[in-house]
This record gives structure tokens, C-alpha cells and sequence, in this order.
């Protein structure tokens, strides 16, 4: 478990990414995958008022779209959301948790994580409704309905009129919904470490009512000792959707417990990684998601109106090492939000404009209490929290030609209070206001190549955690204390990004050079003074850094060959560093070192280089066969922003898999890490208590060889 909890507000633009209930149901999806820079409108099939071969309505903003279908997805059997996408240009995993429950996923520098205390920069939406928590703006992505999905969409670098998260991007989940006579399908799965699966679903469309539903169960036993996992959830979708007018339901349910094992001394990874240090780590998670939608003609454009409830509950459990004390954390969050926008489109001189109209506010109640156990036991952090947030948003694309003109403005209001129930007299409200732009033009070049040019800002508002602990002269013994501190500044992101795409027969390439510039970060400052609080290492308080910036390339390529067969590669180069000098918390002080960054050192964990090849291949009689080779390039070490010891190597991981259907039955086998590759997915530093109070690196090991196999049995329209 994370040492600190935050409160982050929640984005509001349910329907942006054009995928929510309130659509029609599209064809069903066939594109293995998809990297394509362009307008964020062509994502937008079911959401868009006109045909999804014409123009967009007030959405056109150039951006890199990466898709994963629902194909892509049966084959490789990934787990995690975060796994999902872990094949796109750009994009790493690493483990601090030491569960494969709980990777954090990293885009262009910016992370969306389940661990509470890291600041999340990747807005997440289920079928366009926003899922990051209020509490700390976190993302649990196994909570999120995966089994159920059709595509996965990812819009890379700042989605500036996405809402408050999205410095580096949006991920939108859309989920399946029937669109023919039933169907169904059945799925059990059993693998390496103990892991087995059951899942099951059933579709259709009867009397116009479109119906989806489906569960899932999974546990495993944990391939580092005492790592034990189980979960289940639910998901219906039921809707009926016309021309004019429509209107549907979205109820999801899961739960989700796994027990962490953490990092480990670099001593111990080296011999025993399967260690558990800590046993007794846990995560006890569990949520209900309710959506209601609608959509109508009103005069020449058309109205859109989405409603949504979330709970969220944790326990938390950490096991600290022997001279501090164990943390039991537990949050309660609920929010209950509303969108609505308007869309027109109409002839505007030799173009046509389209344009969008909306707003939404989000209203959430947030109760974080924290207790030490086993030293000084006791309650120690009591607080409520009765979130805010407003918005409301204009944008607008003119089409002429070859040539689209796109640009929009979001305004925000975010209102966080603190409220201290152990201390009243400490209770403060913080609010934020934010204007937020964005504008770019794409340009056909010639047949199948378009180039295109944007730039943006996004935001993020302080946290309660980053709010509550940032006065230098009371630090915070971080997660034992928290009180009203003075006021920090919001993060902002400016996003430049030109790119480029060319489809010529069955190959498509295409390429992104993209600089964010970021002002006021929020990082973890030491606290410098002989009287520092006592019972526990982490003793600091948060302050914003000047600049930060992210900046690189991504490229992608993909080929279609003859009989069903697809080729792809994909690199990405990042560059994420400090550009003011600060010194940053970390635990090598304690040793009498410094961890002071200068201009150019680069933010830790966030690897220079990834890449990323492989193949799917069609065989006779129902047989296929796909592989994929992965590379994770250098991380430095949390706790060495200041580059000066060495960072963690870099690997590669293959992956392949195998799969046979007939008549309606199907066996998949999927082998990852197929040579057993050992290598840390994490690294950071810490006090060895058990070797004396040594100071040492300690690191995350790497999942090692699993194998999956999967029978399935699909029946109905399917057949």
C-alpha cells in the first residue's frame, strides 16, 4: 500500500470520446489494432450525429488515436486494462505493489496507477462516464469491466478538453451491447500460479431493446509467496436506440481483494524474488457503477444527457517494517455526476461547421480515516471531504477542402474542502478555476497521407493529501497526519504535437513528435530541521517544481498481408525531465546523501526507449498462431530524481500464444515471458531494518514464465 491518500477532482465529459450509452450500436470490430494520428472524431462512431464517414460535430481536435479491438483482446487474454495497452507506442507497466493485480501504467511520462499517493496524469472513462477515484484520482483497473469490452481507446498527449487527469492523455472502455438475434458464450480458464477464470455472457437486440449481460470470476494463488488474489464482477448494458431519440442503462458491479507483496532489498531480490517481506499487505476493494443516458433530435442538432452514480470502498492494509508502524487505511467514496451537450453541424460558406455545446459537475463525498497498528495504536487521520466540480465547454471544427480548422475551449471549477474531524479548527476549502484551449488544423496531403498540428493545456488540481501536507514548517509523518496547510498551485500542461499518417493498400505508418511543457508539479520535499516528527521515514511536505517537460517520438507501423495475416512494430522515444532545480524527498538522505536535480535529469521510472514487435498469422482449419516481443528500456530509481546512482537495465519480454476454433469451440494457450527473462519491473530506496539499518536498493522482481490455456464454447448467432 502507498503511504499517502489524495482527493482529485473528477473529469466531466461523459460523451467526448462519443462512446457512452447514448449512441447507436456500430458493426462489430475486426481491426486487430490501430495506432492512426488524426481527428478525435473518427473515434467518435456511435456518438457523432453524422455518418462516420463525414465530418465530426464540434470534436475534430487532432490528436494520436490508438485502438485495441475486442479481437485483439479474446486472443491475447490480458488481464488489466493496463495489459491491454501495453503493445501501443509509448506505453510501459512497472509494480511497486508486487501483485499482477496492481501494475501502474506510464504514457508519455504522465502515469494512471491503482496505488494511492502517486499523482495521477491519464483520465480513465467507461463508456465515456469517468472512473478515476475522488480520493486520489487513482484508477483501479481491476475493477474495470475488461471481459466485457469491445474496444479500447487511447487518445496519447494532453486531452485538453477531457477534464481535469488528462495532462497525457484519456483512455475510454467501450463496453458490448447486443446488436443482433442472441448470442452467447461461455469461457474457463486455468494457468501457472494457480489462475483460474470463469466468464460468461449473453446479447441481443428484441423489439428494438438492445440487452448485454455478463460475469466474471478469477483467483489466483500468486507466484511470490502470500500474494493471493480473487475477484468478480458484473455488467449490463440495456438500452433501445433510434434515428431521433434513444435511452439506455449501465450497471456494473465488482470486488476485487489482493494480497501485495512489495518491493524488496536488493540482497534478498538477487536470491529469493519470490520473498514476501511484508506478508499481510492487502487491498480490499469493491465498487457499483450505474449509468443512465439519453439522446434526441432537437431542432437541427442533437441533445445528449448522461447521468451517472459511483460507490467506491477500500481497506487498505500495510505491513511496515519493524521500527515503524503498521498503517490500516480506509476510504469510502461517492459520487454522483451529470453531462449534457449539444451537437449541430451545417454549410458554412464552401465548408461546414460543426459544433458542440455542454457542460456537467460532479458532486462527491469522500471519507479517508487512517490507524496506526501494533506502535502507538490509534486512530490517526479522520477527514472528510465534499468534493465540487463544474464545467462547461465549447468546441468547434470547420471542414473545407482538404484542410479542417479545430479549436475549443473547457472552463473548470473544482471546490475541494478538507474537513478534519479529529482537529475542526483545521478544516480550510481550497478552489480552483481553470480555462483550458485547445486548437490544431490536419491537412490530406495526397490520397491516404494527412499531416496535422496542435497544441493544448490541461490540469490538474492539487489533492487533499499534496494540500493537506505543504507547509515546510509542519511536515507530515506521512500517512499518520494530516492538517490544512497553505494553498498549492494547480499542475498545468502545454502540449505542442505535429504528426503525420500514411495508409497505402495493407500498409499503414504512422508518426508524432510531441514537447509538454508542465508548470507546477507537485512533489514530495524532504523536511530539514533536528526535530524531525517521529514514527516514520517519510517526513516531508509538497510543493510545486517551476517546469518539468516530457517531450519525444512515437512511430508506428502496420501490414496486412494476404490471408488474415498482420505485421506491426511500433518504438517510442521519452524524454521526461526536471527543468528547475529542486531537491526531492527521498530515503537516500537518511545515508547522508542528496537527491538535488538540475535541469535535464530525468523523472524516475519513466524509460527513454520502448518498442515493441510482432505478428499474428492465420493457419489452416480454424488455427492461429501471434507473437510479441517487448522492450522496457532504462528507468531510474524513485528516489534518484537527481540521476546519480545507476538506473534499473532494461528487458525484453516475448510473448506468444496459439489458438483453434470450430464450430463454435475454442482453446487458446498464451505463454508470457516465454524465456523466463528475470528482471525489476520497480526500484526505489530503503532503510534495511532487518540488515541493520542499511540503506538499499530495493526492487520489484518481474512476472516470470506463465502459462494460460483457455476453452471457450460461443452459441446462438455466433455458430
Amino acid at each position: 500500500m502507498a503511504c499517502c491518500h489524495r482527493i482529485a477532482p473528477l473529469p466531466l465529459l461523459a460523451s467526448l470520446l462519443g462512446a457512452s450509452l447514448s449512441a447507436q450500436t456500430p458493426a462489430r470490430d475486426t481491426t486487430a489494432r490501430d495506432s492512426i494520428p488524426r481527428r478525435l472524431a473518427t473515434v467518435e462512431v456511435i456518438g457523432s450525429l453524422l455518418p462516420a464517414a463525414g465530418p465530426a460535430v464540434g470534436s475534430g481536435i487532432p490528436a494520436r488515436i490508438s485502438v485495441v479491438s475486442g479481437d485483439q483482446l479474446d486472443a491475447w487474454e490480458p488481464r488489466l486494462l493496463s495489459e491491454a495497452l501495453a503493445m501501443q507506442p509509448g506505453i510501459s507497466l512497472y509494480d511497486d505493489l508486487g501483485s499482477a493485480f496492481k501494475p501502474t501504467l506510464v504514457t508519455r511520462g504522465f502515469t494512471a496507477s491503482p496505488v494511492v499517493g502517486l499523482p495521477q496524469g491519464v483520465s480513465v472513462f467507461v463508456d465515456g462516464v469517468p472512473v478515476n477515484e475522488p480520493d486520489a484520482g487513482q484508477v483501479n483497473f481491476d475493477l474495470l469491466p475488461l471481459e466485457h469490452v469491445r474496444r479500447v481507446e487511447l487518445l496519447s498527449g494532453t486531452a485538453s478538453l477531457l477534464g481535469p487527469h488528462s495532462l497525457g492523455g484519456a483512455v475510454n472502455l467501450v463496453t458490448r451491447r447486443g446488436d443482433g438475434p442472441i448470442e452467447g458464450e461461455l469461457e474457463v480458464a486455468g494457468g501457472s500460479h494457480d489462475r483460474y477464470s470463469v466468464e460468461a455472457s449473453a446479447s441481443g437486440l428484441s423489439s428494438d431493446w438492445s440487452y448485454y449481460a455478463g460475469g466474471g470470476w478469477e483467483r489466483e494463488g500468486g507466484w511470490r509467496q502470500l500474494t493471493d488474489a480473487h475477484g468478480y464482477n458484473g455488467l449490463v448494458n440495456v438500452g433501445r436506440y433510434g434515428e431521433r431519440a434513444g435511452y439506455g442503462m449501465q450497471v456494473f458491479g465488482a470486488r476485487s481483494k489482493a494480497e501485495t507483496a512489495g518491493s524488496l532489498p536488493q540482497s534478498v531480490f538477487r536470491i529469493n524474488p519470490d520473498s514476501n517481506l511484508t506478508a499481510g499487505d492487502f487491498e480490499d476493494l469493491e465498487q457499483l457503477h450505474v449509468a443512465l443516458s439519453g439522446y434526441r433530435q432537437i431542432g437541427a442538432g442533437r441533445g445528449n444527457l448522461n447521468l451517472y452514480h459511483r460507490r467506491h470502498d477500500a481497506e487498505r492494509f500495510n505491513v511496515s517494517q519493524a521500527d515503524d508502524p503498521d498503517v490500516r487505511g480506509f476510504s469510502r467514496n461517492r459520487t454522483t455526476g451529470v453531462s449534457a451537450d449539444w451537437r449541430m453541424a451545417r454549410s458554412l460558406g464552401d465548408g461546414t461547421l460543426g459544433l458542440r455545446l455542454g457542460g456537467g459537475g460532479s458532486l462527491s463525498s469522500v471519507r479517508i480515516r487512517l490507524f496506526a497498528e501494533r506502535i502507538d495504536p490509534g486512530l490517526t487521520t479522520d477527514v472528510k471531504s465534499p468534493l465540487r466540480q463544474a464545467d462547461v465547454f465549447a468546441l468547434a471544427d470547420y471542414f473545407v477542402g482538404r484542410v479542417t480548422f479545430s479549436g475549443g475551449l473547457r472552463y473548470d471549477v473544482v471546490r475541494v474542502p478538507f474537513e478534519n474531524q479529529l482537529d475542526p479548527t483545521r478544516d480550510t476549502t481550497s478552489t480552483f478555476h481553470r480555462v483550458s484551449p485547445r486548437g490544431g488544423v490536419s491537412v490530406q496531403v495526397a490520397r491516404g497521407a494527412s499531416v496535422y498540428a496542435s497544441v493544448g493545456q490541461s490540469f490538474r488540481a492539487p489533492a487533499v493529501i499534496e494540500l493537506a501536507c505543504a507547509d515546510p514548517e509542519e511536515p507530515c509523518p506521512l500517512p499518520f497526519a494530516l492538517g490544512d496547510d497553505p494553498p498549492l498551485d494547480p499542475v498545468v500542461a502545454t502540449t505542442f504535437e505535429v504528426g503525420a499518417a500514411w495508409d497505402r493498400g495493407p500498409l499503414h505508418v504512422s508518426a508524432s513528435a510531441y514537447r509538454t511543457n508542465v508548470r507546477d508539479d507537485i512533489y514530495l520535499f524532504p523536511f530539514e530541521d533536528e526535530d524531525e516528527p517521529e514514527g516514520s521515514t517519510i517526513d516531508g511536505f509538497f510543493s510545486n517544481i517551476d517546469r518539468t517537460r516530457r517531450e519525444g517520438v512515437e512511430l508506428d507501423a502496420r501490414v496486412n498481408v494476404t490471408g488474415g495475416h498482420t505485421l506491426y512494430t511500433n518504438y517510442a522515444y521519452t524524454r521526461a525531465t526536471f527543468q528547475t532545480e529542486a531537491e526531492i524527498f527521498s530515503i537516500r538522505e537518511a545515508a547522508g546523501g542528496e537527491n538535488e536535480t538540475e535541469p535535464g535529469d530525468r523523472l524516475s521510472l519513466v524509460p527513454d526507449h520502448t518498442a515493441s514487435i510482432g505478428g499474428s498469422f492465420r493457419l489452416p482449419a480454424g488455427a492461429e498462431l501471434g507473437v510479441d516481443l517487448r522492450y522496457t528500456g532504462e528507468r531510474w530509481l524513485r528516489g534518484d530524481e537527481a540521476n546519480e546512482t545507476s538506473p534499473i537495465a532494461g528487458f525484453w519480454i516475448t510473448n506468444v500464444r496459439a489458438g483453434y476454433d470450430v464450430g463454435g469451440w475454442g482453446v487458446q494457450l498464451v505463454v508470457r515471458n516465454l524465456f523466463d527473462r528475470e528482471y525489476a519491473s520497480f526500484g526505489t530506496f530503503n532503510i534495511n531494518q532487518g540488515a541493520g539499518d542499511v540503506l538499499e536498493r530495493f526492487l520489484t522482481p518481474g512476472q516470470p514464465r506463465t502459462i494460460q490455456v483457455i476453452l471457450s464454447r460461443s452459441f446462438g448467432a455466433i455458430d
